[in-house]
């Protein structure tokens, strides 16, 4: 495959190392790919990264399609088995190898986070980084919008992060690795005064872990 190859292994990561590594196709600077990316080493897997898509490599080839025929990225592979589409891999992940809720009412609980930042507040944080960091300006109004509709949908995470270290309680699970790392996002972009203390905290709990420096504060923009 044309893709250049990087492995990126932290000694931190290795209590499976004795086990073949799980391979991550995606570009780095994808929040998509950096929440399967940090889910996979923090949960201590071993992680062979491929760089795929923009610089990476094209999604078009006949290799790459046949992981993913939608051309898109992150894909997974795990032994011979193959999966796509970010957060149900880190789903994935989280009942194979993780430490995550096995009642199905705090899986759901959890999982609803998940959802949350795809249909509710994903679309602003998509909008906002364009304008703030990737030179795709909106018209005032439409800044202004996604601005006040992005600050009132963050602030519904504080109750929970009030009363537990974070969202999967005293150890990260599968909404922490989805939503985590947008949460990096908003900390480059929002006025910190409107961002709550316990969002921080997670925040900072967050980047105490190996993983998420790695896979998500040193990431590219």
């Amino acid at each position: 495959m044309n893709f250049t190859r990087t492995r990126l292994m932290q000694d931190a990561f290795r209590s499976h190392s004795t086990r073949e590594a799980v391979t991550v196709w995606g570009r780095l600077n994808s929040l998509n790919v950096q929440r399967v990316l940090f889910s996979a080493a923090d949960l201590a897997l071993p992680v062979d990264h491929i760089p795929a898509g923009g610089q990476g490599g094209s999604l078009s080839t006949p290799e790459f399609l046949a992981l993913n025929p939608n051309a898109l990225v992150p894909v997974l592979k795990d032994g011979p088995f193959v999966l796509w589409e970010s957060n149900t891999i880190v789903r994935y992940l989280c009942r194979a190898y993780g430490h995550g809720a096995e009642d199905a009412r705090d899986v759901a609980l959890q999982e609803r986070w998940m959802d949350w930042y795809g249909t509710e507040i994903g679309s602003h944080m998509t909008a906002l980084w364009g304008h703030t960091k990737r030179g795709k300006p909106l018209p005032p109004a439409s800044a202004e919008h996604h601005w006040r509709r992005a600050t009132a949908l963050w602030k519904l995470l504080a109750e929970p992060l009030e009363a537990a270290r974070f969202l999967g309680g005293r150890d990260p699970g599968v909404a922490d690795y989805a939503v985590g790392p947008a949460v990096h996002r908003w900390h480059a972009m929002a006025p910190h005064d409107d961002i709550p203390r316990s969002l921080t905290r997670w925040y900072e709990a967050l980047s105490m872990r190996p993983a998420y420096q790695t896979y998500v504060l040193n990431a590219p923009l």
